[in-house]
């Protein structure tokens, strides 16, 4: 299928749009990081957004490896059936697999009473990573104290040294500066990344997200931004920092939490992208619970399960 052909019913998603895709996400309340305002922006160049909008819900078609997938419908609950039907109907009628990704349990199981011909598999390289924001503000407990101990470590050794600002149109510049010192080193995947970080700098001040720094000794040396998912958890879009300095990325997820999203309960950390010492590392802080994502596509059909484990 051409990029023509797909405009046709779906049209490119460019940053005019994203406060028209935001309304949706609020009337959708999904709590999985995927179905994330700043997360799709930072992830665009890798997978292309797609939109089919309509007064009821709103589609949102992802691309990755030449195969097209849904994201779960963006509407309230009574629109489901039938958004997730125009969807099927447009697929069909370019010849395409069906293929839904990121979908929740919850709404994968309202998927296969739609479509009971249908079958779920779980990614559990996607699933995401929940933990109560007071034990990430406190540290407390016994299961935290080597990460604790890291933390009294930073604070102890950089003493006045350190300091935390929030991100704003007077210290974006900061970042992007030390943004710079990163390297891809050849890596694919963390060069979109990087990509991707660099945009939601540069657009940081139209973007419905919170951000803060760390500096030690005037320079920054960590940052991190993160945006709302529901009234009870935000999500932790993006997190850099030395990581020869001990402690720091401690003391930034702290700050960041305590000076930002001081109101919410959870903190949704995303994935971890099926990466290993990523996954430990995540595991480490113990996560009050995850949330699981499923791909869903015909039993029998056609399925890539290479593609769909990279979303």
């Amino acid at each position: 299928m051409t990029k023509l052909e797909l405009e046709a019913d779906f049209k490119l998603v460019t940053l005019e749009d994203l406060p028209v895709i935001q309304k949706y996400l609020d009337l959708a309340g999904y709590e999985e990081s995927n179905h994330n305002l700043i997360n799709m922006i930072q992830w665009a160049e890798l997978y292309p957004l797609f939109q089919y909008c309509t007064k009821d819900y709103l589609l949102l078609l992802g691309i990755y490896q030449g195969q097209m997938f849904l994201y779960m419908p963006l509407c309230e609950i009574q629109y489901f059936e039938q958004a997730l039907r125009k969807a099927k109907s447009i697929f069909d009628r370019y010849q395409c697999p069906f293929v839904l990704s990121c979908f929740t349990k919850e709404m994968m199981e309202k998927v296969l009473e739609i479509y009971p011909e249908y079958c779920g598999c779980h990614e559990c390289a996607a699933d995401d990573y929940v933990y109560e924001v007071e034990a990430l503000k406190s540290f407390a407990g016994k299961k935290l104290q080597k990460k604790r101990n890291h933390l009294n470590a930073f604070y102890k050794e950089m003493a006045d040294r350190w300091s935390y600002e929030s991100i704003t149109e007077e210290n974006v510049n900061d970042c992007i500066e030390y943004l710079s010192s990163f390297e891809s080193d050849g890596d694919v995947k963390l060069h979109y990344e990087l990509l991707g970080i660099s945009r939601i700098l540069h657009h940081f001040s139209e973007l419905p997200c919170r951000g803060g720094l760390i500096r030690i000794d005037g320079k920054v040396r960590a940052f991190a931004i993160g945006s709302v998912l529901s009234e009870r958890m935000c999500q932790e879009n993006i997190e850099k920092a030395d990581e020869s300095i001990r402690g720091l990325y401690q003391a930034m997820m702290r700050e960041f939490l305590i000076h930002e999203f001081p109101n919410f309960q959870y903190v949704n950390r995303e994935d971890d992208m099926g990466i290993e010492n990523l996954r430990q590392a995540k595991k480490a802080y113990h996560p009050s619970f995850m949330i699981e994502k499923y791909r869903l596509c015909r039993a029998g059909g056609e399925d890539d399960n290479e593609s769909s484990s990279e979303r």
